[in-house]
């Protein structure tokens, strides 16, 4: 029995100084693209760290317990570095609505293979929008959605190209449309990546713009840094209030979108916000899961005041939708 009990104990322990480790290297994912990875697995690398020092603190003996806890409470510290802010942003009080004047959002990733639209538009009638932007638009989604969309918004845009470019805007509020050619019309075509880009006015004539886009994955770490340097590129000839919003297949935890945040000004409104996964593929078949990546990101700059965020109720994509409650100053 005490050689199955030291068995655990030493599992327990290596599992704690490994986790360690993986929260210290992820600490220098600024320096090495590679390392930067493991930052989307921040959520777990926090709770992994807390309890391996709570291991390390039980189940070891001196004098190896004392350089093994320093260990484990360095790992816990780069990544409470990263993640304690996400939370105490979470938790931040947001200044009121106005009385009038403000405008109700929605972004969602519709999932390639849902084809329950009916939950889709459950959703979005319930929380009744102005605006309502949406990722992985395929034609399939479309052919049924669009109808229904153009009921209640008469204004949109869709696009549609490659894996990530198939995108859609809708609104009751008219708006111009910013065409730089990022919008491609192919459903042949091999753009991986695409945007919208729209110009609106509020009621009292205050201009704003929305944008919304969908990345690729981050691995390869340098096909995303590519796409988000090129999305840098866009941006930064946008003048006045922007909302961008959208799949960036990022988690905030990661030096790549901090340091895309960063660089082009913008507030980061998804603190912590975990919309995905919604459902996994496993035994042959799509199933329920809990979301533990916020990978759905909508930012602002520029004049936008946030008044309320949150998740939706699910619409059978892999995806949450999120909406907000935004007003110009």
């Amino acid at each position: 029995m005490p050689v199955v009990f030291n068995s655990i104990r030493l599992c327990l322990v290596l599992g704690a100084l490994g986790v360690a480790t993986l929260a210290i290297l992820a600490l220098f994912g600024f320096a090495v693209p590679a390392f930067d990875l493991l930052n989307h697995a921040q959520l777990f690398l926090f709770a992994g760290t807390i309890f391996g020092v709570l291991i390390v603190a039980l189940l070891m003996r001196r004098p190896l317990r004392d350089y093994a806890l320093i260990y484990a409470l360095v790992g816990f510290v780069a990544s409470a570095n990263i993640m304690v802010p996400e939370i105490v942003g979470a938790l931040q009080q947001r200044p009121p609505a106005p009385a009038s004047g403000s405008i109700k959002m929605m972004t969602h990733n519709l999932f390639g293979m849902n084809y329950d639209l009916e939950m889709v538009t459950d959703a979005i009638l319930s929380e009744d929008p102005d605006i309502v932007v949406f990722q992985e638009y395929f034609g399939e989604q479309a052919t049924d959605l669009h109808p229904i969309m153009l009921a209640h918004f008469p204004f949109f845009v869709h696009c549609r190209g490659g894996k990530r470019a198939n995108l859609g805007l809708y609104s009751r509020i008219p708006f111009d449309r910013q065409d730089d050619g990022a919008c491609p019309s192919d459903a042949y075509g091999t753009d991986r990546t695409g945007h919208i880009l729209a110009r609106f006015k509020t009621a009292d004539g205050k201009s704003f713009s929305v944008m919304t886009t969908h990345m690729d994955w981050p691995l390869p770490v340098s096909r995303q840094q590519a796409q988000l340097n090129a999305l840098s590129g866009v941006v930064d000839n946008i003048d006045g209030p922007l909302i961008l919003a959208g799949d960036f297949n990022s988690t905030p935890w990661s030096y790549s979108l901090r340091d895309f945040v960063a660089r082009n000004g913008f507030v980061r409104e998804t603190m912590n916000l975990l919309t995905f996964p919604m459902k996994w593929h496993y035994f042959g078949a799509w199933r329920r899961a809990i979301p533990f990546l916020p990978l759905d990101q909508v930012m602002t700059r520029g004049g936008i005041v946030m008044h309320e965020i949150h998740t939706g109720k699910p619409t059978a994509s892999d995806h949450l939708p999120v909406f907000f409650t935004f007003s110009v100053e």
